[in-house]
């Protein structure tokens, strides 16, 4: 076999060679692109047809929901505690809010750190807005990272819950958050700080506490540590903002509202049953995580989710989260690896 030199014949026609599988690679970009656009269309459009769905619902004559509802009772909330009234029962004055007799009479299901946070919110002319907006950028966001970097699956999972991400976009729960949170838990699971994440749902939705079991079961003593701390934070800013008569009027709150048709508890007419669940899952998440890290944080997510009599078709957007365990790993570089010079190695050896 001849060797020819770099500046005979054979360098013209090795690099025509070697470019012209480009215009393929080209294509194949091209046609990726307009594929992740489909899923993208997909993926945003049917939950925002529910949205209207739900919007058109609330115009119909003895509804007694409003657009983002939730958003309006956080609000009230924050006055409440703003105006020194009591948090979960209204006074002459007070901004009215959702209550349905066959479930609640409280002025507020969720617990007092929650109206804590809407205090500055209450006292902004824009505070509601910008708490919506949140909310929107927060949960779609996540589902458009969730279908760019998992792909058709994800677009499966997210028509699949289209109904509740449009009901969470209608009412604007703190539940919008949720995803994104353990979205986060599972990229930077080997981290510490992700206890805080961890503490700071459960602060607001109680359920969440599941996802502690995981930490424990993947032995990360510092992010249960953190979470810990950060909860006892929580807790004493809390007392100082919404005061301790809020926590004890929410001890007496809880047991008086009936779980919700969705849950397990209401499912199958036995009270305790997603309080047994939430205790179950927490347990079988702890103990897989050694072994299938995958099935441990599936089990915390399902907990976190199921695992509470307040169940609302708006609260399972968090088993977006299912699909967290199935990203892409980003492999990171080692200091001892040797690089390459020729800046084309990188695309010869690089992901299709």
């Amino acid at each position: 076999m001849r060797h020819a030199s770099r500046e005979g014949p054979a360098t013209f026609m090795s690099a025509t060679t070697t470019e012209r599988p480009v215009p393929l690679r080209k294509g194949s970009t091209r046609i990726r692109r307009m594929l992740d656009v489909l899923m993208l269309v997909i993926a945003i459009g049917a939950p925002l047809w529910w949205v209207r769905a739900n919007f058109e619902v609330y115009d119909q004559p003895g509804n007694l929901m409003d657009p983002f509802t939730d958003a309006t009772s956080y609000l009230a909330a924050g006055e409440r505690l703003n105006a020194g009234h009591d948090l979960y029962r209204l006074q002459p004055g007070d901004r009215p809010v959702l209550v349905i007799p066959s479930l609640f009479t409280a002025a507020l299901l969720s617990p007092p750190p929650i109206a804590v946070v809407w205090r500055p919110l209450a006292a902004l002319p824009f505070g509601w807005q910008l708490w919506i907006a949140a909310t929107w950028i927060a949960l779609l966001g996540t589902v458009v990272f969730l279908v760019v970097r998992v792909g058709p699956r994800m677009v499966l999972l997210v028509f699949l819950l289209s109904h509740a991400i449009g009901e969470q976009l209608a009412v604007a729960n703190a539940n919008a958050f949720i995803p994104a949170m353990y979205v986060l838990l599972w990229i930077h699971r080997d981290r510490g700080w992700i206890g805080a994440l961890v503490a700071t749902a459960a602060a607001v939705k109680l359920a969440p506490i599941a996802l502690a079991g995981w930490l424990a079961g993947r032995r990360n003593l510092r992010a249960i540590g953190v979470g810990i701390g950060t909860f006892g934070v929580i807790g004493l800013v809390s007392l100082l903002g919404a005061g301790i008569e809020s926590f004890v009027d929410y001890l007496r709150v809880v047991p008086s509202n009936n779980p919700t048709p969705l849950s397990l508890s209401g499912w199958t007419g036995i009270g305790p049953a997603s309080y047994v669940f939430l205790a179950s899952a927490t347990v079988a998440s702890a103990a897989t995580g050694d072994r299938w890290p995958r099935l441990s944080f599936g089990l915390g997510v399902l907990g976190a989710v199921l695992g509470t009599p307040a169940l609302y078709a708006s609260g399972l957007v968090g088993l977006l989260a299912l699909a967290a365990p199935f990203l892409p790993e980003r492999r990171a570089a080692r200091a001892d690896e040797p690089v390459s010079a020729d800046p084309g190695a990188a695309v010869a050896t690089g992901p299709a």
